[in-house]
This record gives structure tokens, C-alpha cells and sequence, in this order.
């Protein structure tokens, strides 16, 4: 009885079984060899659909993680080299103070001479803080501020007792310490004073402003969890941007940066989990040439991640409709599918070559065709936010105007094609000047050259203007007609500094003053470079 009861659900169950697989075969027309292939062949194309968008996601992803990386390790190299740079002048400051020093040796001293030569040299560099001279014994015999401080003697400081102990002249740079004279924070760079017989005979002292790489740090768009961070290399972090100043000082010398990365080579690329926050951070690192010090740049990965996430969202939605439209055609009709197919491969090589076009048009928009420099476009965009950086740094700005001499007569005697010619080349050699990254080279119009000098004062300004024009002279260009007795291609250069206030007018006064030192410059005797004062 029960075997029979049995059989009966067995048969009920194959029953059902059978209606539900003849419902499927009716409506996916799995009778006909015509419905069995679509049914395939749109199987076959969801797989391949999802394998590919699953292949294209995880590329963009690692695309984003390449260019996050190629941008970190680009920032840490850069800054690299503005750090470089800011310590050299300071070292360089160091050493003419210490050829100054007469052969008696700190004691015969004229404070008060040494006292300016000092103030003199600190405002000639944006980045120091102070200038010190000290005597074997740790007492202050000169200083930069011309006054002295109430606490005159700093034989306790690490930097002292350091020179004390080694005999070797070399730079040393320090943790960062509190001013006794003003309280701020700053980086000691030092050197060892020694008398004839090579004795200890005290140290000369330059103290690097923690707001001057905190200022520097923070003209870059960077979210709130990306870092910069300028450490000694034995570990010690002298400033980390965002973070508060608790964290100077400390010691990140368990960090892979220093037991993995440093190890193996001076600059690179890697990620890990960040000691200060334990957020993982996609780092580049550069050590620096000349002295002990490594400069990082991390970006927040989790962060990334968000936002590669929202801006691939479109993509996923888009893809997924598209994806369903050609599921739902290719049930109607096979040839639909392919053209469907077809159709979205076209789409996705004309919207790659519409970005490359984008790309190229934004740079064409920004850039001189004949030169290769800044174009006016540019020229002003970046002056307009120079002097708004500078309302708010109160540091002024330079505009350097350079001018062909004689180029109307060049032109009338070698033709425009040669005057072109000329053109380039006087180009790219102002572009050779040794400036900053944050300068910008600009053909303002004609056969007018501009540069302009964020954070430069007049006598910095009126420096690179002679350069440029000392350059160009040298490069030795054959102009027939120029007038002069070597008959070559000549500039003028006019230079003019203000500091920003925040009103309208002041970019076209800062033209204006350059505009006539350069007309000064011609008047002159042209070949020259003239500042015009404010």
C-alpha cells in the first residue's frame, strides 16, 4: 500500500515537472533550433556581458590607483625639492655668516654690525625665522632680531651640545623646537664654529618657520585626509599636514616607510596603514639628495574608493540598461542583438575619442601655439590668483615684462617665418631660467614675453629680469639690424612688485608698472632690465 502511494507522488512530482520544463521550452522556444541558439547565444552574452563589465570596473579601479600613485610620488618629488631648496638657503646663509666672522672669533664681534648683516640676510629668505650666532660657552652674540631674547644662553639645546660633541663643519638640522625669542615653532639648522687649532668656538644658528611649510603646504587641493608630511630620516616627523602640531616631533620610525620602503630605495610608491590616524593611504616618497630628510604624500584609499565608486555609478546603471535592452531585443530577434552589440562598441570608441578631443582642446585653450608657453588666457588666470594669494600671505608679487629689440626690424629683414623662429627660440631659453614650480612663463602677446613671481620681492624680481636678459644675449641670435655692436637678437625687461590688497585694479597696476619700467629699459639703451619702484 505504501509502495503504491509512493509511486503515485512520484508520478505526480515527474508530472509536474514535465508541465514546468514544457513552459520553460515553449517560452524560450528551446523546440526550434533557431530558439535553442538565441537561447545560447544570449546565455553565452549575459556571461560575457557581466565577465566584461567586471573586467572593466576592476581596470578602472586599478587605473585610479595608478594615476593615484604616479600623483603621490610626483608631490613627494616635488616637494622634495622645494624642501631642497628652502634648506640650501638657509646652509648657504649659514656659511656666509661664517666666512664673516673675523679669524679672532666670535668674541671680538661688533654686535651691533652683525646685528644688521643678520636682520639683512633673514629678510632676504621668506623661510627663515631667525639668524644666531653663539660662543663656545652657548651665549648669544648676534641675532637677526636685534634685540636679545631674555634667555640668552642655549647651551641646553640639542643642536649646541651636537656640535659640541662632533668636529665635522657639515649642516646639521635638528627636531623642531620652540623660539625662546618669539615662541613659535621652528626647524634648527646649524653649523659648528671652530677656532684655529680646531677647537669648539660655539655655533651659528638659522631657524626655519613650521608656518612656512604649514603656509606652502596648504596651496594644494587636497582632501581632508590626504597628507604631506617632511620627516628626518631617522623617523622624526618635523610637519605632517592636516594633522594638529601634538604630532611634531614624534617618533614614526616603526612606520614601513622606514623599516621597508627607505630600506630598499630614496623614492617610490607604495601602500599601507598610516601610524599617526590607521588609515590606509597610497604614499610616494622622495628622500632628499643633500640632506637627511624624506618627504611623503599619501592620498586616503578609502577615500578614493568613494569617489571612484559615485563617479563609476552612471557607468554601472548605464551598463546594466543598456545590458537588459539587449537581453530583451536579442529575445525578439538575433540581429537586433548584434546590432545592439556593435552599436555600444562604437558608442564607447566615440566617447574615448570625444574625451581625448576634450582633453587636447583644454590644453590647446591654455597654451601659445607658436611657443609651446602660457598664453594670455592663462597669463591671467594665474596673476588673478597670485595677487589673491597674496592678499591673504601679504608677500608680494613680480611681473617681469620681456621685449624683442628691434623685432619689427628682424621681422622686415629675415621675413615672418624666420621672425617666428626667433620667436621659439627666445622662448625656450626664458624657459631654461632656473625658476620655481610656482612661476609661470607666459607670451603675452606679440613679441612680449611675461613672467610672473609669486611670492617675490623687487630685488628677486630684477635678478631673474637680468638673467633673461643676459641669457638671450648669450644665445647669441644673428640680427643684422638690431643696432647694437654684436648684431644680435637683444630683450628689454621691466620688473614691477606689489602686494596684494584684494581691489580690482591692481593687476592692471601691476602691468602698468612693469609696462614702464620695461619703456624705461628701451629708453635706456634697450638690453637691459629695469624695476620700477610702487
Amino acid at each position: 500500500m505504501h509502495q503504491a502511494i509512493n509511486g503515485r507522488k512520484e508520478t505526480a512530482a515527474q508530472g509536474v515537472m514535465m508541465k514546468i520544463n514544457k513552459l520553460i521550452s515553449g517560452a524560450l522556444a528551446l523546440d526550434s533550433s533557431l530558439g535553442r541558439s538565441i537561447t545560447f547565444f544570449m546565455v553565452a552574452l549575459l556571461l560575457a556581458g557581466v565577465a566584461t563589465s567586471s573586467w572593466t570596473l576592476s581596470r578602472s579601479w586599478e587605473r585610479a590607483i595608478e594615476d593615484t600613485e604616479r600623483s603621490a610620488i610626483n608631490l613627494s618629488v616635488s616637494q622634495a625639492r622645494q624642501a631642497e631648496d628652502t634648506f640650501l638657503q638657509a646652509e648657504l646663509a649659514l656659511r656666509d655668516i661664517r666666512r664673516t666672522i673675523p679669524a679672532e672669533g666670535v668674541s671680538a664681534l661688533d654686535t651691533q654690525r652683525f646685528d644688521a648683516f643678520l636682520t639683512d640676510l633673514k629678510d632676504r629668505l621668506p623661510q627663515l625665522h631667525g639668524l644666531f650666532i653663539y660662543d663656545a660657552q652657548g651665549n648669544m652674540k648676534a641675532t637677526a632680531f636685534g634685540k636679545f631674547p631674555e634667555i640668552t644662553n642655549n647651551s641646553d639645546r640639542e643642536y649646541f651640545v651636537y656640535h659640541k660633541l662632533n668636529g665635522h663643519s657639515n649642516v646639521h638640522i635638528g627636531q623642531v623646537i620652540s623660539s625662546r625669542t618669539t615662541g613659535d615653532l621652528v626647524i634648527p639648522v646649524s653649523m659648528r664654529l671652530s677656532d684655529a687649532a680646531g677647537g669648539f668656538a660655539g655655533v651659528v644658528l638659522a631657524t626655519i618657520r613650521i608656518d612656512y611649510f604649514r603656509h606652502f603646504y596648504s596651496y594644494f587641493e587636497l582632501e581632508n585626509r590626504d597628507l604631506l608630511a617632511l620627516m628626518i630620516t631617522d623617523g622624526t616627523a618635523l610637519y605632517v599636514r592636516p594633522f594638529p602640531d601634538d604630532v611634531i616631533n614624534k617618533n614614526l620610525s616603526a612606520s614601513p616607510l622606514f623599516t621597508r620602503e627607505l630600506a630598499q630605495k630614496d623614492r617610490g610608491n607604495a601602500t599601507w596603514i598610516s601610524a599617526l590616524d590607521h588609515v590606509e593611504r597610497i604614499f610616494g616618497f622622495a628622500r632628499l639628495e643633500r640632506y637627511p630628510l624624506v618627504v611623503a604624500a599619501g592620498y586616503d584609499k578609502p577615500a578614493l574608493w568613494t569617489r571612484w565608486l559615485k563617479d563609476s555609478l552612471p557607468d554601472l546603471v548605464l551598463n546594466a540598461m543598456l545590458l537588459l535592452g539587449t537581453l530583451l531585443m536579442g529575445t525578439i530577434v538575433f540581429r537586433q542583438v548584434r546590432m545592439n552589440v556593435k552599436n555600444q562598441t562604437e558608442l564607447a570608441a566615440l566617447r574615448d575619442e570625444l574625451t581625448s578631443i576634450n582633453h587636447t582642446l583644454q590644453l590647446m585653450a591654455l597654451a601659445d601655439g607658436l611657443t609651446g608657453l602660457a598664453n594670455r588666457r592663462q597669463f591671467d588666470l594665474f596673476l588673478t590668483q597670485s595677487l589673491k594669494a597674496s592678499a591673504l600671505s601679504k608677500k608680494p608679487v613680480s611681473l617681469v615684462m620681456l621685449d624683442i629689440d628691434f623685432f619689427k626690424r628682424y621681422n622686415d629683414f629675415y621675413g615672418h617665418v624666420a621672425g617666428d623662429s626667433c620667436l621659439r627660440m627666445v622662448g625656450e631659453i626664458i624657459q631654461k631660467l632656473k625658476l620655481r614650480n610656482s612661476d609661470l612663463i607666459a607670451r603675452y602677446g606679440g613679441e612680449e614675453f611675461a613672467i610672473i613671481l609669486p611670492d617675490t620681492g623687487p630685488e628677486a624680481a630684477l635678478f631673474v629680469a637680468r638673467q633673461a636678459v643676459t641669457a638671450v644675449r648669450m644665445a647669441k641670435i644673428t640680427h643684422a639690424e638690431s643696432g647694437a655692436d654684436q648684431k644680435v637678437v637683444t630683450i628689454s625687461a621691466g620688473c614691477f612688485s606689489l602686494i596684494g590688497s584684494g581691489t580690482e585694479d591692481e593687476a592692471t597696476r601691476l602691468k602698468e608698472g612693469a609696462d614702464k619700467a620695461l619703456y624705461q629699459a628701451k629708453i635706456q639703451g634697450r638690453d637691459r632690465a629695469l624695476a620700477a619702484q610702487d
